[in-house]
């Protein structure tokens, strides 16, 4: 899935998913029938909804073992729009093992552009860039990974409508799969295949199985409790489970507490030294 800026609905990010609107006064006026769009115009509607220019929230992070013994983070984030890139980042406020770690990343709209993120570790007091090869690594222990909260470009994936109507919690969905197109996108977003359902209303993906590369593992993300805030659609719960041979391994849950999308946010707060400095 990916984050699942120009991210698609396998490649969307979560930053966009937390304003689903992950994650849009972005509505369409009315419902565009899959006889008349292809699956990849699909998945470039489900990129261009209008997900604000600004955000801020406040969010829990979930990680659950095969227990269900559960570990709980809090973090917020700040993002926003400008003319050639989307910033964000997001600061861990507790508990104290993770307190004041910080992340932040940089969306080009120019795609022979690579993005860039960095990882503030504060045990270490030093600020890592996160290269494209290590994006398929776990987001602070979750299920989700770099990738998956960055993002990869629309064009980098081929896609198949698998199915023209199925319905998910009572709304008709697209069933789309996305393939890589390039070993090299493989390697970024460790990932082989997605399967992703695609709300017809609203152009958000609701759900998505997704193949990994590494171990032959299967992810199942959801995409829930979707209301809209400030004229934007938003999942406030988002949540990736990831299995092996059928058997739970582990699981994340992205529960947003608060979001704002009218607040302004500084220039500053992206500056690299804010890592440090924290909120």
């Amino acid at each position: 899935m990916t984050f699942l800026n120009n991210k698609t609905a396998q490649t969307r990010s979560l930053v966009k998913y937390l304003s689903i609107g992950l994650v849009v006064a972005g509505l369409i006026s009315s419902p565009v029938f899959a006889a008349e769009l292809t699956a990849a115009q699909i998945m470039q509607k489900v990129d261009d909804r209008d997900t604000g220019e600004t955000l801020v929230s406040e969010s829990a992070l979930i990680l659950i073992d095969k227990k269900k013994r559960q570990r709980i983070r809090q973090l917020k984030l700040f993002s926003k729009e400008y003319d050639q890139v989307d910033k964000s980042v997001s600061f861990f406020m507790s508990p104290a093992d993770v307190k004041d770690t910080a992340y932040m990343s940089f969306d080009w709209d120019d795609d022979a552009k690579e993005d860039d993120s960095w990882l503030y570790l504060p045990a270490l007091q030093k600020t890592n860039r996160i290269a494209a090869s290590d994006k398929s690594g776990a987001f602070m222990g979750s299920d989700f990974s770099y990738a998956d909260i960055d993002g990869v470009d629309v064009e980098d994936f081929t896609y198949r409508l698998v199915k023209e109507s199925e319905e998910v919690n009572g709304h008709d969905c697209w069933v789309i799969e996305s393939i890589p197109k390039s070993k090299a996108i493989i390697k970024e977003t460790g990932y082989l295949k997605s399967t992703s359902w695609i709300r017809k209303d609203i152009y958000m993906q609701v759900k998505a199985i997704i193949n990994v590369k590494k171990g032959k593992r299967v992810k199942y993300f959801q995409a829930k409790d979707i209301e809209q805030i400030q004229g934007i659609w938003t999942a406030k719960t988002l949540q990736m489970v990831t299995t092996k041979r059928n058997k739970l391994e582990h699981s994340s849950v992205l529960k947003i507490n608060s979001v704002d999308y009218q607040t302004k946010v500084d220039d500053k707060m992206f500056e690299n030294t804010r890592l440090q400095r924290g909120l």
